[in-house]
This record gives structure tokens, C-alpha cells and sequence, in this order.
């Protein structure tokens, strides 16, 4: 590839991957499951301060300083937060994410495969997948930094005495395991594997230098695992579903099951460019170890259980690495003109996802702001909690909507699941009296009389007609709203 040649590629590249933010900026909230939980929580971390506008943040919520991997989403909003509002803030992270995943794909393909960059386009379909769509944006930032610590590491190996290799590697390391453990794992498993394939007998005292510089890489992992309490979740999965769930690209169906046409293709296209650099033979060079890598992610794949840790979707989230981690292991050897064809169906299928991505996106999000109305006139700084008698599939965009409210108006909200666990800096107060919540997926058998005083507000979507639960609460509350799907029921403030 010319000069002029690999200046266009980068052109095209990044030009493509600025207009993959643009499902981000065309809705009014970015509609993913958990986002809002993360806005809202990274919206304390920044107010909490704040007593005399939102005085119930600091009496339900406490800030744990503790190095948990999950403080990067919440930590950069929170920042961002100086400079604009919440909603804002929220569309910010996502698209920087989008942009270093796709930097760090290209980085990835170019540390090993200069001369065939063009297979990182194959990771755009990847930007949008279940997990983000999910709103874990610090799992999704983490497959970032995975990316660029192991397209870092291959690129600079033969430098270990450096010490900006040594600082270098340990940087992209730590920002990921401040973004998600898992990703960590995953990077210090490859970069392991690679060092042990480019292990030389003429350079194995220099090559053992790598062992020292990651040592640091243990201390933080060690901590959380040893101050974890979460076990195993066994896997329930039979082996057809989880074949069927990575061989489909099932991990990237996240608004229709009509993007299995696209991610059928997508994983068969993997598929024939793998035959195609197994074919064309240089399996003994070193970039060859990041197919075995690949097979070594897939074995992790199917031996994993489905949560571990306190984490779940364990098998969702593992069934990405296995092709991320291919890019830079293929090397089909296409010429330059099948190169060029090559980028240019790649391009077309991009765009086309992108989009169904704007327009899926403009769906949902009309659907997240006609759940918000019902809840404008809830009292601000009050205890709210949300019953959904509808959900939706793939991914049910309004569970946790409530947050975009509840940051504006300062209220508890009685859905922040983040703050019920020990993987997140926003925590409830050990005092804080919850509300009985058993049974919250099935609305119904919600009790309204031994929760009065722990709950102000009540909103129900979508609750059939003349169901009885809007019979109790009206005697302890009144109905204050009614709007396309929404009832809000309110008290006095607590």
C-alpha cells in the first residue's frame, strides 16, 4: 500500500467512524437500558455537594472511594457535568466511546498488520452492540482500552527496557480496569499468550523484563476479588444456544432480530477471510498467535459460566473477543485492488447499519421521551419508584428511564439498582429503610399500604385498564398525571 493509498484508508476510516456518533445526537436521550441509571448516579457524584438544592443526596447516598472497576463512566460524566448538563454529558461519553473503540480497532490492525488496515473496518457493526445497548458504557469503554493495550503492547514488545513502554502499557491497563475487570483479564491473558509466542532464546533475559514492567497489573485485581462477595452464576446455557449465540453474532442484535442479516454475513465474512489466511500459509509468523488467541477466547467462551464475580452476561460479553481479538491475526493478502473492493463493500455495509442504527435510535428515543412526560410534574427532591407493566425485547430502553427525572428534580429513586450493589462509587447509606420491593417484575402484587411512607411518588406504565393496584393507590395517593401510557400518583413530600 502507497503512501497516498494508506492516507485515503485513514481518511475514509475516521470519516466513518465520526458519523457513527450520529445516533447518539439525533434523540433526546440516548435509549439504552441502564445509561440513565449511570447519568443519574454520575449526576450525584457531581452534586452531592449540593445540600440546599438536592438535600437528599447526601442523607440516602454515600461516595465510596474505593478503586472499584467501575468508576470511569460515572467519573468522566460527573466532569463533563462542569461544562454541560447531564443529558449532554451522557452523549459525550458514548460518542468518545464509539471513537476510541474504533481507534483502538484500527490501532490493533495496524500494530500487526500495517499493510492490511483495511480489515479494521470490519469492527464499525461492533460499535453498537448488546452490552452497550444494554448502557453497560463501562464494559463498552473497556473493550476500547483492550484493544489499544494489546495493539500497544505487540506494537512496542521488542522496547520493554523503555520507560515509556513501561508507562505507557501500565496507563492503557489501569484505564481498563477502572472501566470494567473482565476486559483486564482478558488483555493480560493475550498480551501473555503473545509473550510467550515471540519468546526468543537470544532475547529471553530481555523479553522477561515484560513480566516486571505488568506486576503492577496484579495488585488491583487481587484487591477486588479478595474484597468481592459475589459467586458464580453455573451456566444454563445448552451447547446449541451458546454455538448458536457466538456463530450467528447474536452479541450484536440489539434493536430487531432482522440484524441477523447482517450479522450472519458478518460472522461468515470472518469466517472465509480466516480459510482464506489459513490457505495462503505464514502461520509461523508471529501475528498468527492472535488466531490462536481467538480459539483460546472461544474455549474461554463456552467454559464460562454466565456470571462470576457479582458481574453477569458473562457469556454475552465474551462472545465478542473472540472476533476483535481475529483482526489483527487475518491476513488475507488480497492485492491492492481486492483491498480496495474489499473496504468499499465494508464501507457500504457500515453505512447501512449506521443507518438502521439512526433510525431505530429515533424510534426508541420518541419512545423514552413520551415515558418522561408522564413523570414531568413528580415534586422535586421526593422518593419516586417506577412500576413497568410492558417491556420490551431486545432491550427494554425504559427500566430504568426514571433516572433522567429524577436527576433533574433531585429524587431518590427507588429503581438505582448501582446503588444497591458494591461495584459502583454512588452507594445507599447502610441507614436508609427500603421500601418492599419483592416482586417488582410482576407490578401487580406491588404493596401499597407498608410502603406509604417510604414512597412519594409512584408512576405506572402501561398498567391495564381497570387493574386493582390503581384502586390502592388511590387511597393513599393522588393521581396527579395522565398521559399516553403514564399515571404518576403523588403524595405530600417526604
Amino acid at each position: 500500500m502507497t503512501g497516498a493509498d494508506d492516507r485515503r484508508l485513514r481518511g475514509l476510516f475516521f470519516a466513518l467512524a465520526l458519523l457513527y456518533v450520529i445516533p447518539f445526537w439525533v434523540v433526546g436521550h440516548v435509549p439504552t437500558v441502564d445509561g440513565p441509571c449511570h447519568t443519574y448516579n454520575a449526576w450525584i457524584l457531581h452534586q452531592y455537594g449540593n445540600v440546599e438544592r438536592y438535600p437528599l443526596f447526601q442523607r440516602y447516598y454515600e461516595i465510596s472511594a474505593k478503586p472499584y472497576p467501575n468508576w470511569i463512566g460515572q467519573a468522566v460524566m460527573a466532569l463533563l457535568m462542569y461544562a454541560v448538563p447531564p443529558v449532554v454529558a451522557e452523549k459525550l461519553l458514548v460518542s468518545g466511546y464509539a471513537l476510541l473503540f474504533l481507534a483502538g480497532a484500527w490501532y490493533l490492525v495496524g500494530a500487526a498488520r500495517p499493510e492490511e488496515r483495511w480489515l479494521a473496518f470490519l469492527a464499525f457493526p461492533f460499535v453498537c452492540h448488546q452490552l452497550f445497548q444494554f448502557g453497560f458504557y463501562n464494559f463498552a469503554i473497556s473493550v476500547a482500552f483492550f484493544l489499544l493495550g494489546v495493539g500497544f503492547w505487540w506494537r512496542h514488545r521488542d522496547q520493554p527496557g523503555d520507560l515509556r513502554f513501561a508507562v505507557g502499557i501500565n496507563l492503557l491497563l489501569w484505564l481498563c480496569y477502572f472501566s470494567h475487570i473482565l476486559s483486564l483479564g482478558l488483555a493480560l491473558v493475550a498480551i501473555s499468550v503473545l509473550w510467550l509466542a515471540t519468546l526468543r532464546r537470544e532475547t529471553w533475559r530481555r523479553h522477561l523484563l515484560h513480566v516486571a514492567i505488568l506486576l503492577p497489573q496484579a495488585v488491583l485485581p487481587l484487591w477486588f476479588f479478595v474484597t468481592q462477595r459475589g459467586g458464580r452464576m453455573p451456566s444454563t446455557w445448552p451447547f446449541s444456544q451458546m454455538a448458536r449465540f457466538l456463530v450467528r453474532l447474536e452479541v450484536l442484535v440489539t434493536l430487531n432480530v432482522e440484524q441477523l442479516w447482517l450479522t450472519v454475513p458478518l460472522a461468515l465474512l470472518f469466517l472465509l477471510l480466516l480459510l482464506v489466511t489459513l490457505r495462503r500459509g505464514g502461520l509461523w509468523r508471529p501475528e498468527s498467535a492472535f488466531l490462536l488467541l481467538a480459539l483460546l477466547f472461544i474455549v474461554l467462551y463456552f467454559a464460562s459460566p454466565e456470571g462470576a464475580a457479582g458481574g453477569w452476561l458473562l457469556k454475552n460479553r465474551l462472545s465478542l473477543y473472540p472476533y476483535l481479538i481475529l483482526l489483527p491475526g487475518l491476513s488475507p493478502r488480497l492485492g491492492r485492488r481486492g483491498a480496495a473492493l474489499a473496504t468499499g463493500v465494508l464501507t457500504l455495509a457500515a453505512l447501512g447499519n449506521l443507518g438502521y442504527l439512526i433510525q431505530g435510535y429515533r424510534e426508541l428515543g420518541a419512545e423514552v421521551d413520551g415515558f418522561l412526560a408522564g413523570l414531568e410534574p413528580v415534586a422535586p427532591n421526593t422518593r419516586e419508584l417506577t412500576l413497568l407493566f410492558e417491556r420490551t425485547w431486545p432491550t427494554d430502553v425504559l427500566s430504568h428511564a426514571t433516572g433522567y427525572v429524577a436527576l433533574e428534580k433531585g429524587l431518590v429513586d427507588w429503581d438505582n439498582y448501582e446503588a444497591k450493589t458494591d461495584f459502583f462509587p454512588v452507594r445507599f447509606r447502610d441507614s436508609v429503610d427500603f421500601p418492599e420491593l419483592r416482586g417488582l417484575l410482576e407490578p401487580g402484587t406491588y404493596r401499597v399500604r407498608p410502603n406509604v411512607r417510604r414512597v412519594d411518588a409512584v408512576y405506572l406504565w402501561r398498567m391495564p385498564l381497570g387493574h386493582p393496584l390503581g384502586m390502592r393507590l388511590r387511597r393513599s395517593y393522588t393521581l396527579t398525571r395522565e398521559d399516553d401510557g403514564g399515571m404518576l400518583f403523588e403524595r405530600g413530600g417526604g
